[in-house]
C-alpha cells in the first residue's frame, strides 16, 4: 500500500519538478524574439513559448506602438491643428512599413548580474532628421513658387502631408547606431522583462523610429536638421534699364 501511495506521489510531482527545473534558452537567443515581436510585429511561436505572459506583452506592444505612432505623426506634422484620422493612419502606416523595411539591429552584448541579464541592442534606426530636412526643403520650394501657401495654414498642412507621404518610402536608415540596454530575467524556463523599464522601452521605440535614444537627443537632432535646410534662391533681382 505504501509503495502504491509513493508511486502516486512521484507520478504527480515529477511533471511539476521537471517544469520547475526547465531551463530557458540563452538570453542572446531570447533578445531578438522580443524585438521581432515589439517592433517588427512578427507572429512567432518562439516568442510565445519562450516569454512569460507573451499574449499580454503582445497586446501591450500593440497599444504602445499605436500610441507612439499617433503622437509621432502629430509631431512629424508639427501642427496643433486636428489631423484627419484617415490621413494620420496612412502616414503612421507608411512610417511603420518603412521602419520595418530599412532598420536593423544587433545584439552587441549580454551581461549578467544575477538574476538579471542586461541586453544591449545596437540599432540603425529610421533617418527621421533626414526626412524632416527634405520635407522642409521641399515645402519652402513650393512656398517660393506659390506664396499663397504660406498665408493659409490649411494649405501648409496639406502640402506638408503630401510631401511626407512621398518622402517616407524614400527614407533609409541612419548610418550611425544607437545603443539601448534592456533588462531581462529568467523565471521557470521563460524570460520576462524586468519591471520598471518604461524609459528603456521608450528608448527602443525612439531608436528604431528616430535613430536616437531619448527626447533630448531627438530635440537636438531636430534643431540641427533645421539649420541644414537651405533657403531656396529667390532668383536674380530685377533691375531697371
Amino acid at each position: 500500500m505504501k509503495k502504491k501511495w509513493l508511486a502516486m506521489v512521484l507520478f504527480i510531482l515529477t511533471p511539476l519538478f521537471i517544469a520547475g527545473c526547465a531551463q530557458a534558452i540563452p538570453a542572446k537567443e531570447a533578445a531578438p524574439l522580443l524585438i521581432d515581436a515589439m517592433i517588427y510585429q512578427k507572429e512567432d511561436e518562439s516568442f510565445e513559448s519562450n516569454f512569460a505572459n507573451s499574449e499580454t506583452l503582445t497586446t501591450a506592444f500593440g497599444k504602445h506602438r499605436k500610441s507612439f505612432e499617433e503622437n509621432f505623426t502629430k509631431g512629424l506634422l508639427q501642427s496643433n491643428t486636428e489631423i484627419d484620422e484617415t490621413v494620420a493612419k496612412k502616414i503612421s502606416g507608411l512610417l511603420m512599413t518603412q521602419v520595418q523595411e530599412v532598420t536593423s539591429y544587433e545584439i552587441k552584448k549580454v551581461t549578467e548580474t544575477k538574476p538579471i541579464h542586461h541586453v544591449t541592442y545596437e540599432i540603425k534606426g529610421f533617418d527621421l532628421s533626414g526626412l524632416l530636412i527634405r520635407t522642409t526643403q521641399e515645402l519652402l520650394t513650393r512656398i517660393q513658387k506659390d506664396n499663397q501657401i504660406a498665408k493659409d495654414q490649411k494649405k501648409v498642412i496639406e502640402e506638408t502631408i503630401a510631401i511626407i507621404e512621398a518622402q517616407i518610402p524614400e527614407t533609409k536608415a541612419t548610418e550611425t547606431t544607437t545603443e539601448v540596454t534592456l533588462q531581462l530575467k529568467e523565471n521557470r524556463g521563460k524570460w520576462e522583462i524586468v519591471a520598471g523599464q518604461d524609459e528603456a522601452l521608450a528608448s527602443l521605440y525612439l531608436a528604431f523610429f528616430a535613430g536616437v535614444s531619448n527626447d533630448e537627443e531627438l530635440a537636438k537632432e531636430m534643431a540641427e536638421a533645421v539649420t541644414q535646410v537651405v533657403v531656396p534662391s529667390m532668383g536674380e533681382p530685377k533691375t531697371n534699364e
